[in-house]
């Protein structure tokens, strides 16, 4: 390679590795009242780096300890008002407590335990709701129950708003369709529906796909007929009855409506629910997965009240500390790789920074990838893995060129040497990776995400980029046996 085009790749490379620098850390204004934000500060962070919110949904029949002191306090206004005293229920009649809550006389039995038919609906409800979140796949989420009948969830903060997610979740009842007054027009079980998924319908606006079994798609197909006829029967031309209209239900909660025009035969209907982020229209489709089999429907109720924001289980500024740490880590790495190896230091700072500021680009820029702390342990193996097989590389060159080979020659050997076990190591973990991530959810599916994606970039970065960097730089060395840091008694220099 010539100086000339060499020197253009360094200052290039160079210019193009600082920009990627400067907005992965910069924030800066865009004109009032708006923005840039770094790179950095797009990465989705769990709950035990970012923290995030939580609520406890309270089933039908079971209230918190706030709730039967407010019922209490109105009992005992009551009392001093003689026209209501007569006609008012004790709470201490009507309730029983039970840890941090108080459980109705409805749903108790003589002996003070829940009814059978509670416990079997709360147990359905309590399985249906870890299965939502799993679905959901938010990194770091946490479903457990409280005080036996209750349910306490943990999100991590996202685009987002948790207070509607916690709402929708709750939903309960069978999946329908039904027309304006909530007369079923026809079943969303499995019978009808195969699955749903959020799709993307405008530049800016995204709906749900619903993904019709033959025999729903023929049953849709009579329904949409039938509400066709009726709008065209319509002389007034009117819509004032909404007959074109369908609505798709979870019990009495309308999760999406479209408008009808004609007859619909197609195996896929797709529904604008004109949500501004894709993880709104992800909330409602795996709502309705999680509702297409019977014995996943549930009738109780429940109720999510209050909506609190969540600490950093890691502590409060754990994603700071992350951060240094990885700053420290980083820079203790290019001070040895430059003491050590020297040009081929340099080569390798080059190449680390380039696996590094892709890395980050993914993370900031791909939907639904958050980082926990298995993220990071996966982030600082596989950039140990990047610095391990650059210095493999670099030693088998050294190695060969202790044999009497010359510089040139000694890289081709030293990377021919290093390729077999490179490539086998990145293949064996990017498997072990991509299994993990199909067979798991919430943080161990986030972090095998982002294993997955540092192995890439890694095998990358070793098998490619650093040795670009190593031979342009070569190039514009005019001792290259001591710019790679070698020492040979003979006093010439390779070419």
């Amino acid at each position: 390679m010539g100086k000339k085009k060499s020197v253009v790749l360094i200052v290039l490379s160079t210019i193009v590795l600082a920009a990627l620098v400067f907005i992965s850390v910069a924030s800066f204004p865009l004109g009032t009242p708006y923005y840039f934000q770094p790179l950095l500060g797009l990465i989705d962070l769990s709950t035990d780096l970012g923290g995030g919110y939580y609520t406890v949904y309270y089933p039908e029949g079971v209230i918190s300890e706030k709730e039967y002191d407010a019922l209490v306090a109105d009992y005992e206004a009551r009392l001093e008002t003689p026209d209501t005293s007569d006609n008012v229920a004790d709470p201490a009649d009507e309730y029983t407590r039970h840890g941090g809550v108080y459980l109705s006389a409805d749903i108790t039995a003589s002996d003070g335990s829940v009814t059978e038919r509670f416990a079997a609906e709360f147990d359905t409800a309590y399985r249906i709701l870890q299965e939502r979140f799993e679905q959901k796949n938010l990194s770091g989420h946490a479903v457990k129950l409280q005080d036996d009948y209750t349910v306490r969830v943990e999100v991590p903060a996202t685009a987002e708003d948790a207070s509607t997610l916690f709402d929708t979740f709750a939903y309960s009842g069978e999946l329908r369709f039904t027309d304006e007054h909530f007369e079923t027009l026809m079943d969303g079980n499995a019978r009808y529906v195969k699955s749903a998924e959020a799709v993307q319908m405008t530049e800016d606006t995204y709906g749900v796909a619903i993904n019709f079994t033959a025999e729903g798609q023929a049953r849709f197909y009579e329904v949409t007929t039938e509400l066709a006829a009726a709008a065209s029967s319509d002389s007034t031309g009117s819509d004032e009855h909404n007959h074109t209209m369908f609505y798709l239900c979870i019990g009495e909660d309308r999760l999406l409506y479209a408008e009808v025009s004609e007859a619909m035969n197609q195996p896929t209907v797709y529904i604008s629910g004109s949500f501004n982020e894709v993880e709104s229209a992800e909330t409602v489709a795996v709502l309705i997965n999680s509702a297409l089999a019977d014995e996943d429907v549930f009738s109780i109720e429940l109720n999510a009240p209050y909506v609190y924001s969540l600490a950093p289980t890691m502590g409060e500024n754990a994603g700071l500390w992350v951060a240094i740490a990885f700053g420290v880590l980083s820079l203790a790495m290019i001070v040895w790789s430059l003491v050590r190896y020297k040009g081929m230091g340099l080569a390798h700072v080059y190449g680390f920074l380039t696996f590094a500021l892709v890395y980050i680009l993914c993370i900031s820029l791909i939907g639904g990838v958050a980082l926990n702390i298995g993220g990071v342990l996966a982030i600082l193996f596989a950039g140990a893995m990047m610095c391990g097989f650059d210095w493999f590389a670099f030693k088998n060159i050294r190695d060969e060129f202790a044999t009497g080979k010359t510089l040139t020659s000694a890289i081709k050997s030293g990377y021919k040497k290093s390729l077999s076990l490179t490539l086998d190591a990145h293949i064996v973990l990017f498997l072990a990776s991509l299994i993990l991530y199909f067979a798991s959810f919430g943080a161990a599916h986030a972090a095998a995400l982002i294993l997955m994606l540092g192995v890439v970039i890694s095998a990358a970065c070793t098998l490619g980029v650093t040795r670009f960097f190593l031979y342009i730089w070569l190039s514009q060395a005019k001792r290259k046996i001591a710019f790679c840091n070698f020492k040979r008694e003979e006093a010439e220099e390779d070419e």
